[in-house]
């Protein structure tokens, strides 16, 4: 005869249950896992049932994590994975969950991708490479990526994306010769994963100008502190680090040259 379920007794945590054999405690279970297998006091439980009956709770308690970890975002199939794995080093009942999940979808990797290039798109920050590859860094496979930036990640969107954030460096590095505001614009642009074609249009359509006024300021003003670094030097050298400084803040040469020969007059 084999042995049979003695008692059956409630946990502090609601659902679950201690199961005992031969009035022995055997292993936990959850309600789930009892409705399911349809467990009762009295039913007989050999090796096999008792093995599949603690696999099944294991696998439940685990579904129960991921169910956890999924109701706060969405999240990808390899982030559920990876969270899983902090409780069990059985791979069978981590894609035993995963399949469970995506029969119910639960998680999806192409909707995950739709929804973060739709995000991204309004936020209007990441170019389509940024996104392209912080998806992938997610294991969103590549066809995947792809096809949502080809349905949600229009070249228009792209380009008012762009025109949004080069007005917002352009206008962060006004403390840049013009030249170098421009630049260091088309740089970061081409960081956050605009391709180099859309940024040089972004940069034409806002026809940037530079405000003279306020360049001949910026000269004066660094030219002065460089001026002042340099005065150890004789004047030949001095003019010449002075000038070599300014250049590299992007300042124009005629410009520059007014600046030294100023200087060099007042002394």
């Amino acid at each position: 005869m084999n042995p049979k379920i003695t008692k059956i007794s409630s946990q502090k945590r609601k659902g679950r249950f201690n199961v005992y054999i031969d009035d022995h405690y055997a292993f936990p279970i959850s309600e789930n896992v009892m409705i399911k297998y349809r467990v009762f006091k009295g039913m007989e439980v050999d090796e096999k049932l008792k093995h599949e009956l603690i696999n099944a709770d294991n696998i439940s308690k685990l579904y129960s994590k991921a169910i956890d970890f999924l109701s706060h975002q969405l999240r990808t199939e390899n982030e559920v994975v990876k969270k899983l794995s902090n409780f069990t080093e059985d791979d069978s009942e981590i894609e035993t969950v995963i399949n469970q999940l995506k029969d119910q979808h639960l998680i999806n990797d192409q909707n995950y991708a739709d929804s973060y290039v739709r995000t991204e798109v309004k936020k209007q920050d990441k170019g389509p490479s940024n996104v392209f590859f912080k998806l992938k860094s997610k294991s969103v496979s590549e066809d995947k990526i792809q096809n949502a930036i080809e349905n949600f990640y229009s070249d228009e969107d792209a380009m008012d994306n762009c025109i949004v954030q080069a007005k917002k460096i352009f206008n962060k590095h006004k403390r840049d010769a013009f030249k170098n505001r421009v630049q260091k614009t088309k740089v970061n642009l081409i960081k956050k994963g605009y391709s180099t074609d859309t940024v040089i249009s972004a940069i034409d359509a806002l026809a940037l100008e530079p405000d003279d006024e306020q360049q001949e300021n910026l000269l004066e003003e660094q030219g002065e502190k460089f001026w002042l670094r340099n005065k150890k030097y004789d004047n030949q050298k001095r003019s010449l680090k002075t000038k070599q400084s300014l250049y590299r803040k992007g300042f124009n040469i005629d410009d520059i040259n007014h600046f030294i020969d100023s200087k060099l007059n007042n002394f």
